[in-house]
């Protein structure tokens, strides 16, 4: 008789399965969910052996217990006045908003989408990450609720779209998944806030997949403001057209322990792509940022930047690749990652890669990481600031190259946390 052996794992995934269909799971694809379950079980549990886990501890959470949802009556808003079309989630489960199903348009949650419009959810069909990340895969296997937004050809939305997921206190996971489709000649602006309970333990595995057709436009801002002590992974995916344009900022206001896979693929001529993001953890907390693009064809262009800040004791990871395929020629691709270090205890771990097989490309990388230019200090402490005054200067400019790109609402916001967090106001 043979004994079937339960690792650490397994018995996690087999948990988080279990609280998400008592929570309310959201089956879209039901090939795509047989893949997530088949991929956990070849997949192997990330360690800080493997590369891209090097510096990204997991093994505490396959610890992990996650308890019952509390109340979702009481889940804060964000940016109140702000003129946007509002979708609202709260540990995987649609909340509120007002949901739009016209003109070829569908905005609302997925689940609906599903019912509705399951015929133009071919993106989901794809998971470059589910089929090689074990965190991916555990969320493909058991998604839950987030946004759908489709546009059709031609169409232009009126209104930022505000997506905001909740993650309530206690030991509560959470996966949803994101849906965006754009289509030709078409564009929409979206904002995606996360945000966490002062009592969240537990873990936000969430998935973005969006597909940005001919001549489309996608620009997305992602804030993460997150209370508490929770885990919050995402992996956020794209696909790309010819002609296709597409803007992703990521400002991560606060976290405690957070990592973003982010992996963009230009599979069609003339594509362009913007990502920029800043991060700021301080105390004992962690940042990982991974971002992939591969420009898969000709006459590509990329723009990457990445800006951060570590404090006290914190941990801040930037791992950013940048691959140009066999023929994909006359690519323009840049990636800057420049940090500060504020702590004396405080460590940043930069990697960025290029990896390229074509010939006639315009392509550079690079990183930097320092601390106060003590000379520029001075100057502004003999013009009569404090230091207090002088060192919150010399931050908002270095971040100004990224911040400056967010809408105002939000630069203001991040800057407001920021200041908070390390006592500048």
């Amino acid at each position: 008789m043979m004994e079937t052996t339960v690792t650490p794992a397994t018995a996690l995934a087999e948990r988080v399965a279990e609280a998400v269909n008592q929570a309310g799971s959201c089956s879209v694809i039901d090939a795509r969910q047989s893949l997530g379950k088949a991929a956990l079980e070849s997949l192997e549990y990330p360690t800080t052996r493997n590369e891209r886990w090097k510096y990204t501890r997991v093994a505490k959470l396959r610890d992990l217990h996650p308890a019952s949802a509390s109340s979702r009556s009481n889940t804060p808003p964000v940016l109140d006045e702000f003129n946007a079309h509002r979708l609202t989630f709260v540990d995987g489960q649609f909340q509120g908003g007002e949901i739009v199903n016209e003109s070829g348009a569908f905005i609302g949650p997925l689940s609906k989408a599903a019912q509705l419009q399951d015929d133009r959810l071919q993106a989901l069909d794809q998971d470059y990450f589910a089929d090689n990340e074990w965190f991916a895969a555990l969320q493909a296997a058991a998604p839950q609720d987030g946004a759908c937004i489709l546009i059709p050809d031609g169409q232009r939305t009126e209104r930022p779209i505000l997506v905001h997921h909740h993650l309530t206190a206690g030991n509560v996971v959470a996966q949803p998944q994101h849906v965006m489709v754009v289509g030709e000649n078409a564009y929409t602006e979206v904002i995606l806030w996360t945000t966490c309970d002062d009592q969240a333990t537990g873990l936000m595995n969430g998935a973005l997949t969006a597909y940005v057709a001919k001549h489309g436009h996608l620009s997305l801002e992602i804030v993460q403001d997150e209370q508490g002590s929770s885990h919050h992974i995402a992996h956020q995916q794209f696909r790309q057209a010819e002609s296709s344009r597409l803007t992703v900022r990521t400002a991560t206001a606060r976290a405690h322990w957070l990592r973003n896979d982010l992996h963009i693929h230009q599979g069609g001529q003339h594509g362009h792509s913007t990502f920029h993001g800043c991060y700021l953890p301080s105390g004992n907390t962690f940042v990982d940022h991974h971002t992939r693009i591969d420009h898969a064809e000709p006459d590509g262009h990329s723009d990457e930047l990445y800006k951060g800040l570590a404090a006290d004791t914190a941990t801040a990871v930037f791992n950013g690749k940048i691959m140009v395929h066999k023929d994909a020629q006359r690519i323009e691709a840049y990636q800057r990652n420049a940090n500060l270090l504020l702590g004396e205890r405080s460590g940043v771990y930069s990697k960025p890669e290029l990896e390229i097989y074509a010939d006639d490309v315009r392509c550079s990388h690079g990183c930097t990481i320092g601390q106060f230019d003590a000379e520029a200090l001075f100057y502004l402490r003999s013009r009569g600031m404090t230091e207090t005054k002088a060192r919150n200067l010399m931050v908002q400019a270095f971040l100004s190259e990224v911040l400056d790109g967010f809408r105002p609402e939000i630069q203001q916001h991040v800057e407001q946390v920021y200041a908070e967090r390390l006592g500048w106001n």
